[in-house]
């Protein structure tokens, strides 16, 4: 990349447990917005009518913490919502995906920070992460209407300026605080400490420590109940899944508990390192790769799930392992 079209300033703010190192970071041009619910929505870099707290330009920034009240009136992830509703620690990036001739130095930086971080996610399952390309932002009026990995009003209530964009952040009381915030390129060893200080704010969230993801949930034809799912394991041991159980989470409250409406893994599944598989409703189900499922779950014929809502993926002992919206 050439020198020329670099672009250094020094927009990279710490804050708990960060100190207030300071460092370069190369600037990607401001994103395009984009519309949702046939109006447009704010561009990254104004805050949506309602939305957070966060105050400050692209091209300065505080080096203390910021609050930021998360506006559930507007379309955002519902995953992201249910993860924010149950005060869980959360780390949101957005990058920009591809080519655009708006970033005339490429986008290079996008990928370095979105790689850098995808590799640390393994190593901080206690954190729920978020990853949005910031050409996606949707066109829904309500959260349930977004499909999956469109961010809605989420990069306008906070603040994205331009991208790679990462902000960490952690519930306080009633809201929460940006703990950590970065636009522009920031090193892997910085994000690595700024997750590490993360980990250690206390909370009461009820975040598994357990990696394993949820990738797919498919509903039955009718009744809305639970057909199979599949997992990915992202750790570095083989997880078995029995005990495990997948949950609807209550859309008004973020709550998700072993007592909700759900479906339980009830024989011993043993999901490899790295590995994928599928748990499922009968033993002769088959995925949508043609893999007939591992193991079986019990109840969850008739959930009455629709498109739109959120469900959980919780450990043996109740906690959240990972959500997804079907």
């Amino acid at each position: 990349m050439s020198c020329s079209l670099v672009v250094v300033a020094t927009l990279l703010f710490a804050g708990c447990g960060g100190g207030d190192e300071i460092s370069e970071a190369t600037v990607a041009a401001p994103p395009p917005g984009g519309t949702t619910g046939g109006a447009a929505v704010a561009p990254p870099g104004g805050n949506a009518a309602g939305g957070g707290t966060v105050e400050g330009s692209a091209q300065a920034e505080s080096l203390e913490d910021q609050p930021f009240t998360l506006n559930l009136d507007q379309p955002v992830p519902p995953d992201f919502r249910a993860a924010y509703q149950r005060k869980a620690l959360i780390v949101v990036e957005f990058f920009k995906e591809g080519e655009d001739p708006l970033y005339p130095q490429g986008l290079e930086v996008d990928d370095l920070v979105n790689s850098a971080l995808s590799d640390l996610q393994s190593q901080y399952p206690e954190v729920e992460f978020f990853t949005y390309d910031v050409s996606e932002p949707g066109e829904a009026e309500t959260s349930e209407e977004l499909e999956q990995g469109q961010y809605g009003t989420l990069a306008a209530q906070l603040d994205v300026g331009f991208t790679p964009f990462v902000a960490m952040l952690a519930p306080t009381g009633e809201q929460y605080m940006i703990t950590n915030l970065y636009q522009g390129y920031v090193e892997r060893g910085v994000l690595d400490q700024a997750l590490f200080d993360l980990t250690s704010v206390k909370v009461a969230s009820n975040t598994s420590d357990t990696d394993v993801e949820l990738e797919t949930v498919e509903l039955t034809e009718s009744g809305g109940g639970i057909e199979y799912f599949t997992v990915t394991n992202m750790s570095d041991e083989r997880v078995n899944l029995k005990g495990f159980s997948l949950r609807v989470v209550d859309p008004e409250s973020g709550e998700v508990t072993t007592d909700s409406s759900g479906v339980e893994v009830n024989e011993r599944t043993r999901v490899g390192s790295g590995k994928s598989a599928s748990v499922g409703r009968v033993p002769d189900a088959v995925d949508a790769d043609g893999r007939e499922v591992k193991g079986t779950f019990e109840g969850g014929e008739n959930l009455e799930l629709q498109p739109g809502d959120t469900v959980a993926l919780l450990d043996g002992g109740g906690g959240v392992v990972d959500t997804v919206t079907v």
